[in-house]
């Protein structure tokens, strides 16, 4: 293969490596906690002279981590929780087993960005920690704790995504368990920075299988704040919410939720709409699911209602929204409260999943929001209803937050500038395919998002009358997990 002498993430040097990180302090603003930065410049000499380095460089760490966390989030259009109708985001995606390295090799903050923004916030993160503070007698240890947060972050974000991925540039692909691994090391090493770090090391031990482990960050996130919540603001000038482009402000949304999933869209309206990162909600349902998995019903019953309670009480915010709910083909979409949804042809119909659009004052769930009841939950006896519960929970409450495709087991490709350039990485390695397990249905085309009937109107014009008030998804992919037993844990 022809390696191509191209720029690329982490292909910097110290200096290169100052500049960025001051160029991302300066564009973030108010995002994710900055602080203010006036210098919009450094040099090796400015590093050199510098009293307090590690001070300036964290807000362009924290900036990168929001365009991370942005192209992360968008991602879940290769989920069944989106449909692709647009032609900002490649429809592709809406196929996992097509997203190839080619769809994968942007720089932006929308999905196809999302392997550059990984690296880029683990190379920056790397130059912080091993070169900046070692050399910096004032760096502030809470700052230090924080750097490697955001590695660790990296690291989680990758082994969650990816299924091999090179830690060092021009190194040798690792695979997922390794880069989850890495992710405890620094996240342990960043406790500092707070509860957070708790969080996403329950998450990474969750997804290593390490039950206790994972139970023991959880628990220590609860004993801190049983309603914790870590979500930092966007800037809507110079860090917007990216989600925010393809939901709301863009003329066709191309993110279209599954139908039965409407009522919780679009879960951002602003372009500084907060992101939850980390909440207590997650760690609930963690532990309901080690609970699940060790075969004890009563204490994975009271986690799970748990989850739910605090989930409901979330709160809303008004929005007027003007989607038309419409299809790439200008077909309209299920947008009237008289619509009921069943998730496959075995499963009941329910109300209250669709919202009527368009209107105004439309209450939406920003933080988490779930169609459970938790005395329902608690009712329920049978160990594979409890799973079900488990995993609808999961999809609603992590709703737009990045966690289905995990949760899926879809792992994507690295990006093609990736495989270009990397000598130790070549076409057909691990990594450089998509990962996709045999239970995700690809027929026919499109087959995680599709329903039935797709004629639900008189026509497409607006105000034409319903016709047809029972909407089937073809798949509910959450009784395919319990099936599969995809739960780490089991």
């Amino acid at each position: 293969m022809t390696k191509k002498n191209l720029s690329t993430l982490g292909r910097f040097g110290r200096s290169a490596a100052g500049v960025l990180l001051a160029f991302l302090a300066i564009s973030a603003c108010d995002a994710i906690d900055p602080t203010q930065v006036n210098n919009p410049t450094t040099t090796d000499e400015d590093l050199a002279e510098a009293t307090d380095p590690t001070v300036a460089l964290l807000p362009g760490l924290r900036a990168q981590f929001a365009r991370m966390i942005n192209a992360y989030v968008v991602a879940e259009v290769i989920t069944d929780n989106y449909s692709i109708h647009g032609t900002g985001i490649p429809v592709d995606m809406d196929e996992p087993s097509l997203v190839t390295p080619d769809y994968v090799n942007s720089t932006g903050t929308s999905v196809t960005g999302v392997y550059w923004n990984v690296q880029e916030l683990r190379a920056l993160a790397d130059f912080v920690i091993e070169e900046i503070a070692p050399n910096d007698p004032g760096a502030p240890p809470a700052l230090v704790a924080e750097a490697h947060y955001y590695r660790g972050m990296a690291f989680l974000t990758m082994g969650e995504v990816f299924s091999h991925a090179p830690h060092e540039e021009d190194g040798a692909a690792q695979p997922s368990a390794t880069s989850l691994a890495r992710a405890v090391s620094d996240l342990q090493a960043g406790a500092g920075f707070g509860p957070q770090a708790n969080a996403a090391l329950a998450r990474a031990h969750r997804l290593l299988g390490d039950a206790g482990a994972a139970a023991s960050a959880a628990n220590a996130v609860l004993g801190s704040a049983p309603n914790f919540l870590f979500a930092p603001s966007y800037d809507e000038q110079f860090l917007t919410n990216t989600p925010v482009a393809f939901l709301v402000l863009r003329a066709l949304q191309e993110m279209q939720p599954l139908p039965r999933l409407d009522f919780m869209d679009p879960k951002y309206t602003e372009r500084d709409s907060s992101i939850p990162i980390a909440k207590a909600e997650e760690m609930y349902l963690i532990l309901a699911e080690i609970a699940l998995a060790s075969g004890n019903i009563a204490e994975a019953q009271s986690n799970l209602a748990s989850a739910i309670t605090l989930a409901n009480s979330r709160g809303t915010v008004s929005f007027d929204d003007i989607d038309e709910r419409r299809n790439a083909d200008l077909s309209l979409r299920p947008r009237s409260s008289e619509i009921v949804i069943r998730a496959d042809a075995d499963s009941p119909y329910r109300a209250g999943l669709v919202l009527d659009r368009p209107a105004d004052g439309l209450q939406i769930p920003n933080i988490s929001a779930t169609s459970l009841d938790a005395d329902s939950v608690s009712a329920l006896s049978s160990a594979n209803e409890l799973w079900h519960s488990l995993w609808l929970a999961r999809q609603e409450i992590l709703f737009l937050e990045g966690r289905r495709l995990a949760d899926l087991g879809i792992k994507l490709p690295m990006m093609l500038r990736e495989i270009d350039q990397n000598d130790n990485i070549s076409e057909g390695d691990p990594g450089t395919v998509p990962v996709v397990p045999g239970y995700i249905p690809e027929n026919p085309r499109y087959a995680m998002d599709i329903y039935t009937p797709l004629d639900l109107y008189d026509g497409v014009d607006p105000g034409v009358p319903l016709i047809e008030t029972q909407v089937t998804i073809h798949v509910d992919m959450n009784k395919v997990l319990v099936a599969n037993n995809a739960s780490p844990f089991n």
